[in-house]
């Protein structure tokens, strides 16, 4: 319905485009003005091979936006390699499809707290990460990084980098040592100690 919406508009915005053109680009020079019935033509042509041009690119970014089943996989094989240092985790995760192929950074998801003095609070948990195995699912590893940074706003201050490809498809993977700012808690623990996980 989205696409739909979308594309409904966009035609819409090519049709006046296709207008303006017949209007200010044949009529302004009289070396390049034609019948009505060719100018017509011509931006009925634009317009067809526009909107062409349109369908393709929001199929393909659709088909880009779908999350593959080796992708899937991965996120799963790693999350599997958090171990946090107290209390119960559970693995975070955003995925990008971007010129570079697939980007998917992983994370272990805060706990809010509800009721008492710290009602709204996020409490951050610390983790263990078994990096002997995280390049297992990978093909081949091209880079293994670890980046530090000085954060004073709270932000990712230290992740992990490995870039490669699982078969032919080329993955950026990272884990971010705490949740972006964007995510939302991955449970709420109420003052009776009892968690809910948040979807």
């Amino acid at each position: 319905m989205y696409v739909v919406a979308n594309l409904k508009r966009d035609r819409l915005v090519i049709s006046r485009l296709a207008g303006w053109i017949s209007q200010h680009v044949f009529h302004r020079d009289p070396e390049a003005f034609q019948p009505e019935s060719a100018i017509l033509a011509h931006s009925h042509l634009l317009v067809q091979h526009l909107l062409k041009q349109l369908e393709h690119h929001q199929r393909d970014r659709h088909d880009r936006q779908r999350r593959p089943e080796w992708l899937t996989v991965l996120i799963h094989q790693t999350a599997a390699l958090f171990t946090p240092l107290t209390g119960v985790g559970r693995v975070g995760s955003q995925c990008e499809y971007t010129n570079d192929g697939w980007e998917a950074r992983l994370y272990l998801g805060s706990t809010e707290i509800v009721g008492g003095k710290d009602d709204g609070h996020s409490q951050l948990l610390g983790f263990e990460l078994d990096m002997s195995r995280l390049t297992e699912s990978f093909t081949k590893v091209d880079e293994f990084q670890w980046y530090v940074g000085a954060s004073a706003d709270g932000g990712n201050s230290s992740f992990i980098s490995v870039t490669g490809s699982v078969d032919d498809n080329k993955i950026c993977l990272k884990v971010y040592s705490r949740p972006p700012k964007e995510a939302g808690p991955a449970f709420r623990q109420h003052a009776d100690g009892s968690l809910d996980p948040v979807c």
